[in-house]
């Protein structure tokens, strides 16, 4: 956390200006919370602190994704304390029909999505609505900016990596050859803002006409990858994404750093053959599709060898996804993954 305080910073905050009453805010923060409330009251305490300068210029919601039939003690604070509003839908439906969700509820000209388990720098709101009026102007890029990440960090200070390339089937199998930390993404080629292919979904803003152009995320897309299709849609409508270092958050709890559980790695391998199959070639998906149904298969007779029935469960509905895609049975296919989600107690 020291390391975020002392780190220098290039963007200044322009002297915020009163709001004109009835106008919409410059940015509606979206936190989409499952099953974390501490940090996503703890992040909304962080935001709404009075000593921001453009306090005033941001609106805060939550939209709860656990889907749990009784209100958590932390909604009446994060409501009454905080007047911050709460969506709850009525089961997980994942993390892009929530960012919609709080999309629809907000009225800001910028949009940011931020998980739960983020602690943002001292001077995160202003530097964030300073780089927005900023990227309002900028168009050093050829395009207007549609999409901005920003800088993230593990724990221990050090950097943790938010943005990517565009995946393709060679890219995904030579990466098995990385680190986990370092897979799907790499390193930004400054310390500078530039425009890059993708940035994370869990600290992202995004322009409102951006976001309505392009439709929202694709709630085709459970969990994961929705980031990386929707920058690439972005791109596609002729706005820039861009990597600003400037403005800084600690990211706890990412997937990279964390075992890969069962359950997990079929939400993630569901995300990746979406993804294929939405903006790859055929055969590139369906060599994809090859290599997970094989992998599933070993993982499941593994499994069963242990004695792990869950697990060996949730190995046959992935392979049984596999199928349903390169066969075009997409609601089947979204089928099988509730039910791994229901294995796992997700649901």
């Amino acid at each position: 956390m020291a390391v975020l305080a002392t780190a220098p910073v290039r963007l200044r905050p322009r002297l915020a200006t009163p709001p004109v009453i009835g106008a919409p805010p410059l940015v509606s923060v979206i936190i989409v919370n499952y099953r974390r409330w501490d940090e996503t009251a703890a992040l909304v305490r962080q935001l709404v602190a009075e000593d921001h300068l453009f306090r005033d210029r941001i609106e805060v919601c939550v939209v709860d994704n656990s889907g749990a039939p009784e209100p958590h003690p932390l909604e009446q604070i994060i409501q009454e304390r905080y007047q911050v509003p709460i969506c709850r839908l009525t089961e997980n439906r994942g993390f892009a029909a929530g960012v919609n969700a709080g999309f629809r509820m907000g009225r800001g000209r910028w949009v940011l999505v931020l998980n739960p388990d983020l602690v943002v720098c001292p001077g995160f709101v202003d530097l964030m609505c300073a780089a927005a009026i900023d990227c309002d102007e900028d168009a050093s890029n050829g395009a207007p900016v549609g999409v901005v990440g920003f800088q993230l960090r593990n724990r221990d200070g050090s950097h943790q990596l938010s943005t990517g390339f565009h995946p393709t089937l060679a890219k995904m199998v030579l990466g098995l050859l990385r680190p986990r930390t370092r897979r799907k993404y790499r390193a930004p080629k400054s310390d500078k803002r530039q425009t890059v292919p993708w940035v994370t979904g869990s600290c992202l803003l995004i322009r409102r006409t951006c976001m309505g152009q392009i439709d929202g995320f694709d709630e085709d897309f459970f969990l994961y990858y929705e980031d990386v299709d929707l920058c690439r849609r972005a791109q596609e409508h002729g706005w820039a994404v861009c990597y600003e270092p400037a403005v800084r958050a600690v990211h706890l709890d990412p997937l990279q750093n964390r075992p890969l559980t069962e359950p997990m790695r079929a939400i993630t391998r569901h995300a990746s053959l979406t993804y294929f199959r939405k903006h790859l070639s055929c055969w590139q998906f369906r060599g994809l599709a090859q290599i997970i149904r094989a992998e599933a298969w070993l993982r499941q007779a593994w499994a069963l060898l242990r004695g792990r029935a869950q697990d060996a469960a949730i190995c046959g509905q992935l392979r049984g996804v596999c199928r349903d895609l390169v066969r075009d049975r997409l609601p089947q296919a979204r089928q099988r993954l509730d039910q791994v989600l229901r294995i796992a107690g997700m649901r």
